[in-house]
Order: C-alpha cells, then sequence, then structure tokens
C-alpha cells in the first residue's frame, strides 16, 4: 500500500482560523499538501503556508510541547485517499500577523476566517473541527 506524508496548517489569527474550499475535494479544509523528499514536516508545513496563502506564519513553541517536538506542531491523523492509499498527516498551528493579506492560489474556490463556532457549522470532515478548534486554542494561550 502507498503511503503518502502530508501536512496541514491552521492559520490563526483574532481567535479565528483559516479554512479553504478545496476545489477538487470540495469540502472545507486546513492549508497543506504532500511533503517533498527530504523534507520535515515542519519545513513542508512552512512551504504549504507560503504556497497556498503568501504567509509566512509564526512558529512559536506550544504550551506544554515535549522536547523536540517542532514549533507548531498539534498531532497527527491518517486517513485512506483512494488511489493515493494512506495519507499520514502531520497538523499544525501558526499565528497570522495580518489576515488581509491573503495571496489564494489555484488550489481552492473559496476562503474564509471562522471561529469555533463557524468551524463546528463546516462541511468538512471531523478532524478538521477538531484540529481546527485545538490550534485556536493553543494559539490563544
Amino acid at each position: 500500500m502507498r503511503r503518502a506524508f502530508s501536512v496541514a496548517v491552521f492559520a490563526c489569527h483574532a481567535g479565528k482560523t483559516l479554512v479553504i474550499k478545496h476545489k477538487r475535494l470540495g469540502t472545507w479544509l486546513p492549508i497543506g499538501g504532500e511533503m517533498e523528499q527530504g523534507e520535515t514536516p515542519l519545513e513542508a508545513a512552512k512551504r504549504e503556508l507560503r504556497e497556498e496563502t503568501g504567509f509566512l506564519g509564526k512558529w512559536d513553541d506550544l504550551p506544554a510541547a515535549f522536547d523536540g517536538v517542532p514549533a507548531g506542531y498539534i498531532g497527527y491523523e491518517e486517513h485512506q485517499a483512494g488511489s493515493k492509499g494512506m495519507h499520514m498527516n502531520f497538523v499544525f498551528a501558526t499565528r497570522i500577523d495580518d489576515p488581509n493579506t491573503i495571496q489564494p492560489n489555484e488550489e481552492y474556490t473559496e476562503f474564509d476566517w471562522v471561529d469555533e463556532e463557524g468551524l463546528r457549522k463546516l462541511t468538512c470532515p471531523k478532524n478538521v473541527k477538531e484540529f481546527g478548534t485545538l490550534a485556536l486554542e493553543v494559539i490563544a494561550s
């Protein structure tokens, strides 16, 4: 079975997180994508955020993070991704200074900044709501 390593990035600002309506998948997701050969998960998260939004983010060590855990890392999930096999996904949260400077790319049809209530109302995978809520909590602390 093929395995693909990927990252998801919850970009947060003022109690809200960025979600995108993914063009190919037709659902709301955080920024993200597959890791490239030789990249660490954090390097991939920074690259995906920059490529898909133009943001650099502020990658802080999070409260209660274990020694050696990458800045902004909040968790891991895996799921089947059709012909791509198992997606093994490293999840990150980062702080954004100015959400109005977003530079959307061609991978999504629309985007929104949502708070916890907005996350609960999204049509998206359950783990997007769960990790999005966690990202807002750790970035606020």
